[in-house]
């Protein structure tokens, strides 16, 4: 490895320990706190640092075919504390601004699917249900006018019968007609 090549990996390997405090505080401001033990946060934490670790060995392998020396470690080291001592502070308040705009980003889309979307669906929906509902009862409506102009005749019939005949089939008749009655006070009902 000649000596500029070395300076390359060591210049790459303190932007690389920059790169790792980025995106660490990156990692833990999105992923929240530490407050109780779950498996899914060490696998994300294991998942992260394994894809640290292999965009560091992509970039190694870009200048000097992959070869890892300890001045690199020190390197990354020194990048990170550099990251940690100068950039610490303005990344991020770039970063919370960042992730403001994109709450705010996000929360106009929702609002903008609620007007646009949401919103109007529910509307048809209640409308179709209230028209649905007219129509039942107008049906409804209907049925039991038709009920009533069915079975008017029979009971004036009865009734007709009972002046002229003094009441035949009276326990029988009875029952017909409370059946009758309460068949249309159901229709009366039900209009309502």
């Amino acid at each position: 490895m000649t000596l500029d090549i070395q300076m390359v990996s060591m210049v790459s390997s303190i932007a690389t320990g920059i790169w790792l405090g980025a995106s660490f505080d990156t990692y833990e401001r999105i992923s929240g706190k530490r407050e109780t033990f779950k498996w899914t946060r060490i696998l994300n934490d294991f998942l992260f640092w394994i894809a640290q670790a292999l965009l560091y060995f992509i970039v190694l392998l870009q200048i000097n075919n992959g070869e890892l020396r300890v001045y690199l470690l020190l390197s990354i080291i020194l990048g990170y504390a550099i990251y940690r001592a100068v950039f610490e502070r303005l990344y991020r308040r770039i970063l919370e601004r960042v992730l403001k705009i994109i709450h705010y980003v996000y929360m106009f889309l929702v609002r903008l699917a609620y007007v646009l979307v949401i919103n109007p669906t529910k509307g048809l929906l209640k409308l179709l249900l209230h028209l649905g509902m007219i129509v039942v009862l107008t049906i409804w409506g209907l049925v039991s006018f038709v009920l009533k102009w069915f079975f008017m005749p029979i009971i004036l019939l009865s009734q007709f019968i009972d002046k002229k005949l003094g009441q035949p089939f009276l326990k029988q008749r009875n029952a017909m007609l409370a059946f009758i009655k309460r068949l249309l006070t159901i229709c009366h009902i039900k209009k309502k």
